[in-house]
């Protein structure tokens, strides 16, 4: 949980969740555009506040140096202040996601939900940018989706399913629900597993019998995609 409470106490963060397209304008001004047809990582720049106290983060400090730039982390937003990022806006409640599971039949970019709850055919089970969560990866939900009165829902999202599902996954929408063992332990709703491509230093600045840490940059995380 390392990074997560360097995400806890940053004061911006910039994300990254664009696909890797290219563009050329010509001289006579016309453009053009291609993309390269990737997985579409997260990416995600974390500035934490230059207000830490020394002797409080001590234990902070060290829990970040051992995995450094080498090794996965986590990043649960949920447990942070930043939950509003991945906030759910659907209409089901925690207990009814949980209960719900990803399927077999989900290919491409639409993700298919079964084990629904037994509520009002117009409740909406995502709304247009609800983060849902399948196995390791995090996806955005492209469109609001109803439960109308079928056994299962499409959910159309943002990127291509990464990893082709053999027997169904228990659901993780927005904060809610239960993630898979990710670095042999769990967390509570969408968690995004990266390593640091940058890790700043820092500099301490005294004062009265302690000391603030000033961080020398920023952590820019990068999603891990397993081959």
């Amino acid at each position: 949980m390392s990074l997560t409470l360097i995400l806890a106490a940053s004061e911006s963060i910039g994300i990254n969740d664009q696909r890797f397209v290219g563009q050329i304008v010509t001289r006579n001004q016309r453009i053009s555009t291609s993309e390269i047809i990737t997985v579409v990582p997260f990416g995600f720049e974390l500035r934490p506040n230059n207000y830490l106290l020394y002797s409080k983060n001590r234990a902070l400090l060290s829990s970040i140096r051992i995995p450094d730039k080498s090794l996965e982390q986590y990043l649960n937003f949920g447990a942070t202040n930043w939950v509003n990022y991945i906030a759910y806006q659907g209409g089901m409640s925690s207990a009814q996601i949980t209960a719900c599971q990803w399927q077999t039949s989900s290919a491409n970019k639409t993700l298919v939900l079964g084990s629904l709850p037994t509520v009002a055919s117009t409740t909406f089970i995502v709304k247009i940018g609800d983060f849902v969560q399948v196995g390791r990866y995090a996806y955005i939900a492209t469109a609001d989706v109803q439960r109308g009165a079928g056994t299962t829902v499409g959910i159309p999202v943002h990127r291509n399913l990464i990893e082709t599902l053999i027997s169904p996954v228990n659901a993780v929408i927005g904060q809610y629900g239960i993630t898979q063992a990710l670095g042999g332990q769990t967390f509570v709703g969408v968690t995004f597993c990266v390593v640091l491509r940058e890790y700043p230093t820092y500099t301490l600045t005294p004062i009265t019998n302690d000391s603030f840490i000033s961080w020398n940059g920023v952590f820019r995380a990068f999603e891990v995609v397993l081959p």
